[in-house]
């Protein structure tokens, strides 16, 4: 009997699990180590449009277009941000994404396809970009 009742627990928990995604958080960091080598890819959301903005803890206008976009896409609810901290200057993650100059975004469909490049002051356009891409 007790088998009986765990496998129907089972199987409705499950059941439950399939029917329901997993919040996905507006903001999230993909580097927990500045400069770190991450897979940004495996950081988009399929359905979601994601920006993905490389910055460094020492560059303010990386702070400030954080700042902006965050407040942009709050109520933006399929469009989401990743950061990846390059850290100092020749870092594996800035090799990896060729990343010269900062602030540098990268904007991905909600198919997870790479669509646009922003750097320096196009970044300002971030959110536009970003929100251009849900026509397509």
């Amino acid at each position: 009997m007790r088998l009986a009742v765990a496998a129907t627990v089972v199987v409705a928990v499950a059941a439950c699990a399939s029917n329901h995604r997993m919040p996905v958080p507006i903001v999230d960091a993909l580097n927990r180590v500045p400069g770190e080598l991450v897979d940004v890819e495996a950081g988009t959301v399929d359905g979601m449009i994601t920006i993905v903005d490389f910055r460094a803890d020492w560059c303010k206008s990386c702070d400030r277009l954080e700042n902006m976009v965050v407040t942009d896409i709050e109520s933006d609810h399929d469009i989401i941000l990743r950061t990846v901290d390059v850290g100092d200057g020749d870092t594996p993650v800035a090799r990896a994404y060729d990343i010269h100059g900062l602030p540098h975004v990268n904007i991905y469909d909600r198919d997870r396809r790479l669509r646009q490049v922003l750097v320096g002051d196009d970044t300002i356009r971030t959110v536009e970009v970003a929100r251009s891409l849900r026509s397509d």
